[in-house]
């Protein structure tokens, strides 16, 4: 309320003397004795404790001049300013305003004992000093109330600003872990099919050339398509608005033809069907339901060779199941990984249903998707 300690004994140590003048200010020194010095000290020094309850402070002034004046002392205007610092001090207090509201008593107090003659004075003047104490009081607690609101409107800019951001690293971080799963996918299923298809043409290049041949176009049309795709995805990390531009759309089920048959040409035979009347889904949805069914036919390559894999898609009332189901036998154990986790995670944020079953009977994976207001 007055800044440091120091600059609190300076303006104790000049109120004081400010006070002194008022009274002796003819130069009369010699009728200074000790109670007058101790009144002066009681009307000035508990500012020292304004920190501590600067309301305390103001009742204290209001029982120590009326003690002052009753002690025969001349009163004068510019003996008010400790209280009128007190007062202002109350007033913007950190402190309930009923509690503040103490501090009211030393003016009341003062005009009441005016007007029932306990304390002889000018009238005028004591009600225009009571007056002038009750507005600074009212100034402390108008200015400090304002202080405080802007602070908490600064401290509430600052947190709805750091939300801000923090909301901004989650989508940075939900779109890294996006494009991750989209590399992801599109990698392994491009791996696999090289993988198969180099193994076939290192198989036959030279009992077959025209089918190694084939392998290796079916490499570098797999190596192609991947590496145009991956590009299309790290684009976006820097410009989201160049796949717009470029005019390269998401991929979604009415690419599922060109998946079957790259299946196809790595060995996996691919039937497909369509249950229910097919109507247009969220372009969300359709990315996720074509991702689900390249993964799946990944891992069939991987891990059911030679085997006819079906690929159901049902559309229902309240939703769309898929069922992606190769016969042949599993050849490898299904270790879940990225792929598998990538694929529930995808489901999971349409608060779907995902399950994978590997045995004998072959690979079944199973996803759903439920819609509503449909």
């Amino acid at each position: 309320m007055l800044g440091s300690s120091r600059n609190l004994y300076l303006v104790v140590v000049a109120l004081t003397g400010i006070f002194l003048l008022s009274i002796w200010g003819g130069g009369d020194w010699e009728s200074l004795d000790w109670v007058d010095v101790m009144l002066v000290g009681l009307n000035t020094l508990p500012l020292l404790l304004i920190g501590w309850n600067p309301v305390v402070v103001a009742v204290l002034f209001g029982v120590a001049y009326p003690l002052f004046l009753t002690a025969g002392n001349e009163g004068h205007v510019l003996q008010s300013l400790p209280t009128l610092v007190s007062m202002y001090a109350a007033g913007s207090w950190a402190h309930p305003v009923g509690i503040r509201a103490i501090a009211l008593i030393t003016p009341i107090w003062m005009m009441v004992a005016v007007m029932t003659g306990y304390w002889p004075t000018d009238v005028l003047e004591i009600w225009f000093v009571g007056i002038v104490l009750a507005v600074v009081w009212a100034l402390g607690v108008v200015i400090a109330d304002r202080q405080r609101n802007v602070a908490e409107l600064e401290l509430k800019t600052v947190q709805l600003e750091e939300a801000r951001r923090e909301l901004a690293e989650l989508a940075v971080a939900n779109e890294r872990a996006r494009i991750a799963r989209e590399l992801h996918d599109v990698v392994a299923h491009a791996m696999s099919l090289i993988t198969v298809q180099a193994g076939v043409g290192a198989h036959v290049v030279e009992s077959n050339p025209g089918q190694a041949g084939e392998s290796l176009a079916v490499i570098e049309r797999t190596g192609r398509q991947a590496l145009s795709e991956m590009r299309r995805m790290l684009a976006v990390l820097t410009d989201p608005a160049e796949e717009i531009e470029r005019g390269t759309p998401q991929p979604g089920t009415s690419d599922l033809p060109e998946l079957f048959k790259n299946a196809e040409e790595a060995g996996l035979a691919v039937r497909s069907r369509i249950e229910g009347a097919r109507r247009p889904i969220p372009a969300g949805l359709d990315l996720t339901i074509y991702r689900v069914v390249q993964e799946a036919l990944t891992n069939m390559v991987k891990h059911s060779p030679r085997a006819t894999a079906t690929v159901a898609i049902r559309y229902d009332d309240d939703g769309i199941g898929l069922t992606v189901h190769s016969t042949g036998k599993v050849s490898t154990p299904i270790v879940p990984g990225q792929g598998l986790r990538g694929m529930a995670e995808r489901v999971a944020l349409y608060d779907g249903d995902f399950d994978v079953v590997g045995d004998e009977d072959g690979l079944r994976i199973t996803a759903w998707f439920p819609e509503e207001d449909q």
